[in-house]
């Protein structure tokens, strides 16, 4: 079932930003196992090297990159959990990690 939605996902789930390729696949090469180490929007963004110079190229990036997330959390691959930024504004992120399901596959 998992691969079936995979293969889903890699069909219509892929979008070109910034010249990148980007799908499920790649949004979870990125992702860490750990709670400790889960990376925001923006750091996934950097990780996968999406061009985000631009406001309108990061919220592009921003509103594919949650979709697919949404998508992976709802099918159990991906864990997500509600931070407040510790250093200079204190405003509110989504972390998100790979979850087991997602590394016995």
């Amino acid at each position: 079932m998992i691969k079936k939605y995979l293969e889903f996902e890699n069909t219509w789930d892929i979008w070109l930003i910034g010249g990148i390729n980007l799908n499920s696949e790649a949004v979870l090469a990125v992702l860490s196992t750990s709670k400790e180490e889960a990376k925001s929007l923006k750091e996934i963004a950097q990780a996968i090297g999406l061009d985000v110079t631009s406001y309108v190229d990061w919220i592009r990036a921003e509103r594919r990159l949650a979709s697919s997330l949404r998508s992976l959390i709802k099918w159990g691959w991906v864990a997500c959990d509600r931070r407040q930024n510790e250093e200079g504004h204190k405003f509110w992120y989504n972390a998100y990690w790979k979850t087991e399901l997602a590394e016995s596959e």
